[in-house]
């Protein structure tokens, strides 16, 4: 079972430095893991003896003090990262190795280390257990040279000194205990040299402070019963008891986590409330709090990280992902990003400009398979999903279309909004299934922020205020002459901003066939390739003739025909 884990470390000096203490239902099996922290990758085992205690672990991992050392110490704004999908041919085996002790019996450590394959840290002092006794050893030297961790195994032709010995070696120039190693083979290289400035990284404006998800499915999120259902099966997989029976029932593919998803749709429909309310449902629907600590809300809108000062895009992304590994290394994060399309525009086209491609690379870069933890999920949203470089596209394989509500979910809509007023007003019936037919072509959205927002949140006030005003009752037959008072705007400037797309279309056939039925509704026409332009230039230039001839007829005298209100046609 495939893997990766950002934890939080925590270090102690009752355990052999060669292993670690996870929570045994967050690894499965295996019994050698890769632990990476900052620019150094290691290998260590599971301590398998303390599986019984670790169950009350959480997102914690026990390592013994010296071994952080590897690291260059533990850096608790940095992601401690736990990779499973480790084999043992992985790691280096090691030829030759000098250890220094004072222990009499060094026969039996060789032995000892030998049977155990015991993993050496280069140039840290290493503890064991050796006869339930914890016994040190310095590394003084392996063969080969050079990496983070080598095994010992049968034909490691081990080397035994004492500790003044050691210290006689160590002073002398070329002294092996403070050469920084290389990382074993599949790990990234040397920690930076000293005195390397982060000061960049502190000066990124921008606000990413966690929340605690307050929307819920239930409650908030009105129909969409198939989102609903496809979030409630991507969470059951951060289960761990019902991944394994997935796996043991069907297989790793099928158990395999889906990823990262993508929320994609006409705006003003719900992409923002669905990913909160995913946050919430792991919150209080699930046992992933229970299994990783507190789950957090992280929602990012495209437009805040953009930036007109050269790099300071790419930096913000960078912060971005930092602040959501941090929230994951204490509990389980939902990063959200939305208007994603505007951090990664897609690199084949060919005005794209160069801050633009650079944006994208930084992206993906950090949406890397390596660099996303379990306890870590991203959700995109947009409206515009084949302006996503496909790259960027892959790196969510999980996508939902999120579409426009019909009459039923618009009943929906009215009556969330509404509650409060129906509460305060229980003598006055609404019929939700009569609004919500009314407002058909409206986004909850509109319903929400115009309809029902500021303007009639001050007409319900000046009643109040003003003594000679007439009460309002607000009734079905009050909010349907309020939905008279507007009209419906998102939809149709989305399909006019889309319609020309039919082409890149074809790789979302769900909002390819909405974006259809909705311009046959609104009278606009779906055009393909480079007929767009014209088709459109061609159709302004005949509606212009036609309102020039009228014109003439009008100023004729020739009335009869001029009362068809331009508003039918907008209908």
């Amino acid at each position: 079972m495939s893997s990766t884990l950002n934890l939080d470390p925590l270090t102690k000096t009752d355990r052999p430095t060669s292993h670690i203490t996870v929570q045994k239902r967050k690894i499965g099996p295996t019994d050698l893991i890769a632990v990476e922290h900052g620019t150094t990758k290691a290998y260590f085992r599971v301590d398998r003896e303390q599986e019984v205690m670790s169950n009350d672990l959480r997102n914690a991992v026990y390592l013994h003090e010296n071994a952080a050392a590897v690291f260059g110490g533990i850096d608790h704004s940095l992601p401690f990262r736990i990779h499973t999908d480790v084999r043992t041919s992985e790691v280096p085996t090691c030829d030759e190795a000098v250890i220094a002790t004072d222990n009499s019996d060094s026969d039996r450590l060789s032995a000892h280390l030998a049977s155990e394959r015991f993993l050496l840290h280069h140039g840290i002092e290493e503890v064991t257990r050796l006869d339930g006794q914890l016994v040190s050893f310095d590394v003084v030297e392996t063969v080969p040279q050079g990496y983070t961790t080598v095994m010992v195994t049968d034909e490691t032709e081990i080397s035994v000194i004492d500790e003044s010995e050691a210290a006689t070696r160590k002073s002398q120039p070329g002294g092996t205990r403070d050469t920084p190693g290389r990382a074993t083979p599949a790990g990234p290289g040397d920690n930076p040299p000293p005195g390397a400035s982060d000061a960049g990284e502190m000066d990124v404006d921008i606000d990413i402070s966690p929340e605690k998800p307050t929307v819920s499915f239930e409650e908030d999120v009105a129909g969409l019963e198939e989102v609903k259902q496809t979030a409630r099966m991507l969470l059951a997989l951060f289960d761990p008891e019902t991944r394994e029976s997935v796996i043991k029932r069907y297989g790793e593919n099928f158990g395999a986590r889906g990823g990262q998803l993508l929320l994609y749709g006409p705006p003003g429909c719900g992409k923002t409330l669905v990913s909160e309310a995913i946050a919430y449902e792991a919150a209080n629907n699930t046992n992933i709090e229970s299994e990783y600590g507190e789950v957090q809300f992280l929602p990012v809108k495209g437009g805040d990280i953009l930036s007109r000062y050269p790099g300071e895009a790419e930096r913000r992304v960078e912060a971005v992902f930092e602040e959501a590994h941090r929230a994951a290394q204490n509990g389980f994060a939902v990063l959200f990003f939305d208007e994603v399309e505007t951090l990664v525009a897609d690199r084949s086209d060919d005005n794209l400009q160069r801050h633009e491609r650079s944006l994208t690379n930084a992206f993906l870069q950090e949406m890397g398979t390596d660099k996303i933890e379990d306890n870590l999920l991203v959700i995109g949203a947009t409206n515009m999903p084949f302006s996503i470089d496909p790259a960027a596209a892959r790196r969510f394989p999980l996508q939902q279309f999120i579409p426009q509500p019909g009459p039923e979910v618009m009943g929906e809509v009215w009556e969330a909004e509404l509650s409060d007023l129906q509460a305060a007003n229980d003598a006055v019936e609404l019929d939700y299934d009569r609004l919500g037919e009314a407002s058909v072509g409206y986004t909850p959205a509109e319903i929400a922020d115009r309809v029902l927002g500021t303007d009639l949140q001050r007409e319900l006030i000046q009643s109040v205020v003003d003594t000679d005003a007439n009460a309002i009752v607000p009734d079905t037959k009050y909010f349907l002459e309020r939905l008279r008072e507007h009209r419906p705007k998102t939809i149709r400037q989305f399909v006019t901003s889309v319609r020309n797309e039919a082409d890149a279309l074809e790789g979302y056939p769900e909002m390819r066939d909405y974006v259809a039925d909705q311009a046959d509704r609104l009278g606009l026409s779906m055009q393909h390739g480079s007929t767009a332009g014209m088709s459109d230039a061609a159709t302004d230039s005949s509606a212009l003739f036609e309102q020039l001839v009228a014109a003439g007829e009008q100023s004729t005298g020739d009335t009869d025909n001029s009362s068809e209100s331009p508003s039918d046609t907008e209908r």
